[in-house]
């Protein structure tokens, strides 16, 4: 009996594949590029709003000490910006000066995302990175309670009174 010969497909053909592969990758390139480069941007996106927060707590943390001045919380947090190489950040540091009656101290660091991002601000294009810390002063023990009293408006201004040294023997809820 003859054997019958299988025709090879159309495609399977080596000869006809030839272009396949670069026309797959042609197609596929340009999202694969799309993806790393979007990761990228996120995770500096990332990394920028981290950098703002911890600008803004460092700062508040060097102005609460007694003695400090806001030119030594600002070069604070210039020094931690410049890490990154952040552009165009403001620096508030309120109030401004910080006195001893001082009982609060907010510092705020803003700069724009489109100034610090690597690539084109396709997913940033009006997005600032903001950050505020506020934190009670290193002061006497007077003025954080005036700074506390301030913060939570409606509370008793005068501190409940200290329990007497020798309140006597307990008595007995039940009457036995």
């Amino acid at each position: 009996m003859p054997s019958i010969r299988q025709r090879p497909h159309r495609f399977d053909s080596p000869k006809l594949r030839k272009g396949a592969h670069t026309v797959e990758f042609a197609l596929v390139l340009p999202i694969m590029l799309l993806l790393f480069g979007a990761g990228i941007e996120f995770a500096r996106m990332n990394l920028l709003r981290h950098l703002a927060e911890n600008a803004s707590y460092e700062a508040a943390r060097h102005i609460i000490v007694p003695g400090a001045t806001v030119k030594e919380a600002e070069a604070k947090a210039n020094a931690i910006l410049s890490v990154m190489g952040v552009k165009g950040a403001t620096l508030t540091v309120s109030p401004n000066p910080v006195l001893e009656t001082t009982g609060t101290v907010s510092v705020k660091v803003a700069f724009p995302a489109n100034k610090n991002l690597c690539m084109i601000p396709l997913f940033s294009a009006n997005l600032n990175f903001e950050s505020e810390t506020s934190l009670l002063t290193e002061r006497s023990p007077m003025q954080k309670a005036k700074a506390i009293n301030a913060i939570t408006p409606g509370a008793d201004p005068n501190p409940p009174p200290l329990p007497s040294p020798n309140p006597g023997p307990p008595s007995d809820p039940f009457g036995l």
